[in-house]
């Protein structure tokens, strides 16, 4: 009520959930930060999130991966921005380890288009990822493709503009992590 800027405060690290059903949920897998709507498509029946403690093993978030929602991919992006991105013809690896670089860097690509999407992620980077962004770089560059990452911090304020979330007062402590693809 009293703050300068109300948008700026992050219950969680991630978007907040419109659906009342939602609004327990405390826990998310960092395998899906950064692709929300399939995470949404593939709990949307569920009644009991994970809330950070061991449940009832009967409940659907213990259940099986039974369903294709690994596929719902929708991107709010023509197919044509997307192949001036991510290029109109992969000829060799290389192609798309600089795909994957100029997405991390923010450099522009072999059309002179900054890349801002990558297929399982709509949105640009999140602002955390500039603590790792050259380590993903090189990473990239050497044909191991990460798809998810977030750095060490340890102890930082809950209002960090960079890594903070969470209530004010506290602190943000968690491990570095890198998915790759």
């Amino acid at each position: 009520m009293w703050c300068d800027d109300p948008l700026s405060l992050k219950t969680l690290p991630w978007k907040a959930p419109a659906s009342h059903k939602r609004c327990a949920e405390d826990v998310r897998p960092i395998f899906w930060a950064q692709r929300p709507k399939s995470y949404i498509h593939r709990t949307k029946e569920w009644d009991d999130f994970p809330n950070g403690r061991w449940g009832n093993s009967s409940s659907p978030a213990f259940g099986e991966l039974a369903d294709y929602h690994l596929f719902y991919l929708r991107t709010r992006w023509k197919p044509e921005r997307l192949r001036v991105m991510w290029g109109e013809e992969l000829n060799c690896p290389e192609d798309v380890f600089h795909v994957f670089e100029c997405y991390l860097t923010g450099n522009r690509n072999k059309n002179g288009v900054k890349v801002t999407s990558l297929p399982w992620n709509d949105d640009e980077l999140a602002m955390e990822t500039s603590l790792l962004t050259q380590q993903l770089a090189a990473i990239n560059r050497r044909g191991v493709l990460t798809i998810n990452s977030q750095p060490a911090v340890n102890g930082r304020s809950s209002s960090d503009p960079v890594v903070g979330w969470g209530e004010k007062g506290g602190f943000v402590y968690q491990k570095v992590c890198v998915c790759t693809y």
